[in-house]
């Protein structure tokens, strides 16, 4: 289980990030709820926490996420990744 996202920031620069399984554990422990109901419920602060999840987890921010982080932030956005074919 992957989704990827791009952060933009009040500066003008992007962060692609890949809110990936330890991400989803942390979510699901810190807020208690099941992402399984994210194909039907997911909030803007559910894709924000993620992204800033991701961040901390690569260490490319030590931000406390609200109200440091969010406050540094534009959008976030699910972008969709093209999968290379493999060679034969």
């Amino acid at each position: 289980m992957k989704i990827a996202l791009t952060v933009e920031f009040n500066d003008g620069t992007k962060s692609e990030v890949d809110a990936v399984f330890a991400d989803f554990v942390a979510f699901e422990r810190t807020w208690q709820r099941s992402v399984a109901r994210f194909e039907t419920e997911i909030r803007l602060t559910d894709l924000a926490w993620l992204a800033w999840h991701s961040e901390t987890r690569t260490r490319k921010t030590s931000l406390k996420f609200d109200p440091d982080w969010i406050n540094t932030v534009t959008t976030v956005e699910i972008r969709e990744e093209v999968e290379t074919p493999k060679a034969d």
